[in-house]
Order: C-alpha cells, then sequence, then structure tokens
C-alpha cells in the first residue's frame, strides 16, 4: 500500500495552485432551477436537467494523486491516478420528468443530522450539474434514537424505491456523519430480508462517506447536531452513553447491528472517505480501521484527510480539491468520462 503525503498550512494560497493543476467545476455557476418531488418525510428526489454523463473507460489504478502536489489532504489508496480533465456531458437526455423512466445515474445523499436544503446545496448542483439525479434522505433525531420504528423505516423506504425504480441503475451512495449509520441499516435489511433488495446492491458503483460517525460517534455527534449550547452537549451525551445500557434492546443492539453490517460493507464498488484533523466529531481512527477491513475485502479505497475544515464542513472550504476527489473516484467507476 502505498501512502502519499499532502499538507500544505497556508489555506489562503491554495485556490490557484489547485485550480492550475486540477480543473473542476465551479460552483458558484451551477443552476439551481431543478424538479423537486417529496416522496415523504424522509426523501427527496431532484431530477437533473442535463442529459446523463457519458461513462468513460475505467482508470488504471485509484487516486492516490502524487508525491508534492500543493493541496491540504493527505489521501492513501492502493495506486496512482491520472490528473483530472475539464468534463463535458454527452449522451441521450433523459427529459422526463417521470423518475422511472429517466436514464440519469442517481446519488442517494444521506445527509447529516438536522441538515437544511441550504446546507445541501453546494451537494445538490454539484451532482445535479453533472447529470446526475439525486435523491436526498433524512433521518430524523427520535428516528435514530429508536430504530426500530425510525431509521429502519428509513430504509424501508429507500430501498422500496430503488427498486421500484430499476432504470436507476448506477448508484452512488454519499452518506455524511449520521448517515454512515443508516446506510448500516440499509445494509442489515439486505441482508436479513434478500429478494430483491438483493439487486440493488450490484446497481452501485461508488460510495463517498463524509465525516463518517460510527457506532462509538454517535453519544458525541447527536447532541452536536442537535444544539450549539456546549452545557446541553454534555447533559446529551451522557443520556445517551445511559440509553446505551438501560435501553440496550431498545436502540443500542441496532445501532451494533448496522456497524457491523457497515464495517462487513456488501458493497465492493470504489470508495472514497473524507475527514479532517479538526474533525471533533468523526473520528479519523475509526474510518481508516473501516477503510483497512474494506480494502481486505478488495474493495478500492480513497482516504482524504483535510488539516482544518470542520465536521461535514470540508466541500464549504475546500470546493475544488472536495469536488475533484469525488471526479476522480467517479471516472475510476467509469461513471462519467
Amino acid at each position: 500500500m502505498r501512502v502519499w503525503t499532502r499538507l500544505v498550512r497556508a489555506p489562503g494560497s491554495l485556490g490557484s495552485a489547485c485550480k492550475v493543476l486540477v480543473p473542476c467545476l465551479s460552483l458558484q455557476s451551477m443552476s439551481t432551477a431543478v424538479r423537486t418531488e417529496t416522496l415523504n418525510q424522509n426523501m427527496q428526489l431532484r431530477l437533473s436537467h442535463k442529459p446523463p454523463p457519458t461513462a468513460g473507460a475505467p482508470l488504471v489504478g485509484g487516486g492516490g494523486g502524487s508525491p508534492g502536489v500543493a493541496c491540504p489532504v493527505l489521501t492513501t489508496s492502493s495506486a496512482s491516478a491520472r490528473p483530472d480533465e475539464a468534463m463535458g456531458h454527452r449522451g441521450v437526455s433523459s427529459s422526463s420528468s417521470n423518475s422511472a423512466l429517466r436514464e440519469n445515474p442517481l446519488t442517494v445523499l444521506l445527509a447529516w443530522m438536522n441538515a437544511k436544503d441550504s446546507h445541501l446545496q453546494h451537494y445538490h448542483d454539484f451532482y445535479l450539474q453533472l447529470g446526475f439525479d439525486v435523491l436526498t434522505v433524512r433521518t430524523l433525531p427520535l428516528q435514530l434514537a429508536f430504530p426500530a420504528s425510525g431509521a429502519q423505516v428509513v430504509a424501508k423506504r429507500l430501498l422500496d424505491f430503488l427498486v421500484s425504480h430499476p432504470n436507476y441503475s448506477r448508484l452512488v451512495v454519499h452518506g455524511f456523519s449520521v448517515g454512515g449509520y443508516q446506510f448500516g441499516e440499509v445494509l442489515v435489511k439486505i441482508r436479513k430480508e434478500g429478494g430483491d433488495y438483493n439487486a440493488v446492491v450490484p446497481r452501485f458503483k461508488a460510495q463517498v462517506y463524509d465525516s463518517l460517525v460510527d457506532y462509538e460517534g454517535i453519544p458525541k455527534g447527536f447532541p452536536t447536531a442537535l444544539t450549539r449550547n456546549q452545557i446541553l452537549r454534555k447533559v446529551l451525551e451522557l443520556v445517551i452513553r445511559l440509553q446505551r445500557l438501560v435501553l440496550y434492546p431498545v436502540s443500542t443492539v441496532h445501532w451494533k447491528a448496522s456497524s457491523r453490517a457497515f464495517h462487513d460493507n456488501l458493497l465492493t464498488c470504489p470508495a472514497l472517505m473524507i475527514n479532517s484533523k479538526r474533525d471533533r466529531v468523526a473520528s479519523i481512527e475509526d474510518n481508516l480501521r473501516v477503510a483497512n477491513e474494506w480494502r481486505q475485502k478488495g474493495t478500492d479505497v480513497t482516504f482524504c484527510t483535510f488539516d482544518d475544515s470542520k465536521h461535514v464542513q470540508h466541500m464549504g472550504r475546500y470546493p475544488d480539491l472536495y469536488s475533484s476527489e469525488v471526479l476522480r473516484l467517479f471516472r475510476k467507476a467509469q461513471l462519467i468520462a
């Protein structure tokens, strides 16, 4: 395994350097005119006005980059990558407003807790401009606290949508923070119920996890998402730790099952894990442990660590670098040319 270290301490100088090294999409110029359909309290579908992107030839190797590149990230991968290129949109347009007839790739965007549309706008725009439709999935606080009547219902709703829309044959999962837990519940349900749900697995072509919070991070991550009050956060953290003991069969047993399913991921498509040294919620060590477990199963995992961005704020601070890493993954997965 080759490890490249790419660290820069002066964020102010990064813009021009990275634009020269890696051309990528300009987030400011993206259109926000998009067809949106609310499916239920947890799911919202956005349809891109762009034609589906043309799939490219597979990259030889992964997205590890090269030594000495001026970018504030540390990336580990199994092989080296080619430079990013400017991307066009070709292919047959999927202009239908009927989601069951569309040919665009679909990104399943698993939002962090209490994320508002304004918080997710950059990610929506990024994917819609690529020609991807976006299914935004939210897990509410009570649904996390009581999984059997909450997060597991969300998992069923998501899987039922994917089963009923086989036209979305190219899927991407992009999970933020507690979205990793929610995807674990999806994996649990696939393993338990099988059937039509099994056919969803090979349709996933790439996976992105931003600020991933595993089971051990829930007591700290849950209060952080609910309030900025430090005292209240400490109180909530204590309550959750007590809940894990007192309500073990109600909550904890499900959190652990989701974590195990996520570590033993059914998906083997290329993955990108994004985190930061400054993140006080998501643990780099936990993320790296998951990445190494997947690598042992043969999954190509790129590990991208920013130097100073906060929890789920990496794209806002480094939009060019963030988008270029995702684009590199998509080229590797043959989702774009």
